[in-house]
């Protein structure tokens, strides 16, 4: 499940089922941004944000991103939100000098014949730089009208934006099409590397291409990342698969401002050993800061912080 929403910083919107007309115009302040980092996997650091998109009907009962898309889906009003949330996290980078974000597009992004001009507006009325926005594109999405988006692809690069291949599966994709796609960052589909629900063999055919996708990335000089990592086992197969970035539950759930702080649960292990490693020393030289208690007792308190923050955090989707 999501994490909780405060009513009173949630918008609210009343959209309609039926068909919409071209002219209808949604409104920007009715939607409201959430954050969720992305780490990189050695060092805890956050590499960017993830923008997720919130809003409320008028009841106050909270609608689901994927509830909202498909209700805008195929209309215009689709490539209208993209440029809502893409002008607002562009204004939010324009506050914070230290965030990095990224934002999903959605397929009618294409019918937006005016999204690259719109784009370099919004980024010369910040002074934002470029670098600092990537693009999400998901690979399902991307292989249905490949050369239009391998334009769009490269159209965001020649601005100075990244792209990310998002809910990457290794199974639209040929080697040739691999070698001219524009991508900075492939984002594993959670299906590669979850245990669940698979069998022994299953899961080791899935292993297998999220192992070719990794070689892939790194063929080609691009990053990978593992996302939906809401338990210990997941990150841990992250680990041994050898991705450089991963998200999720586990790390760190959906809030409503972008994180810059480093994962605590991804640096504890490196802190503990350095701990140990320096508290032995400091009993080979004969210093004992606190003669009342054992050596192990004091580590104890200090490593167990850690693992109790990341038995607290909620569950994923």
């Amino acid at each position: 499940m999501e994490a909780d929403f405060n009513p009173e910083e949630t918008a609210h919107i009343d959209l309609p089922l039926d068909s919409f007309s071209s002219e209808i115009q949604l409104v920007a302040d009715k939607f409201v941004l959430w954050f969720q980092p992305v780490y990189e996997l050695e060092t805890g650091k956050v590499l960017h944000n993830e923008v997720l998109i919130r809003w409320r009907d008028n009841q106050g009962n909270l609608k689901s991103p994927k509830e909202l898309f498909l209700i805008l889906e195929g209309t215009q009003l689709l490539w209208q939100l993209d440029r809502i949330v893409i002008e607002k996290s562009i204004e939010i980078l324009s506050k914070q000098a230290n965030v990095n974000l990224s934002v999903n597009l959605s397929r009618e992004v294409l019918e937006d014949s005016f999204f690259l001009s719109q784009l370099k507006i919004f980024l010369d009325r910040y002074s934002v730089e470029p670098k600092r926005l990537s693009f999400e594109l998901e690979e399902l999405i991307i292989q249905e009208k490949f050369s239009q988006f391998l334009q769009l692809m490269k159209g965001l690069k020649e601005i100075g934006c990244s792209v990310i291949l998002d809910s990457c599966t290794g199974t639209y994709f040929s080697l040739q099409q691999w070698q001219i796609l524009p991508i900075d960052i492939i984002k594993l589909d959670r299906g590669l590397i979850s245990k669940t629900q698979s069998q022994a063999n299953e899961l080791a055919q899935k292993h297998q291409l999220a192992i070719a996708i990794i070689k892939i990335s790194k063929t080609f000089n691009k990053k990978c990342i593992a996302k939906g990592i809401d338990n210990q086992a997941l990150l841990t197969s992250a680990r041994n698969l050898g991705v450089q970035g991963v998200q999720g539950y586990l790390l760190n759930s959906p809030q409503n401002k972008p994180s810059t702080l480093i994962s605590m649960g991804l640096v504890s292990t490196g802190i503990t050993s350095l701990f140990i490693l320096l508290y032995i020393f400091k009993s080979l030289l004969g210093i004992n800061l606190d003669p009342d208690r054992h050596a192990w007792e004091v580590i104890q308190d200090f490593v167990q912080p850690f693992f109790e923050n990341n038995d607290n955090r909620p569950s994923d989707h």
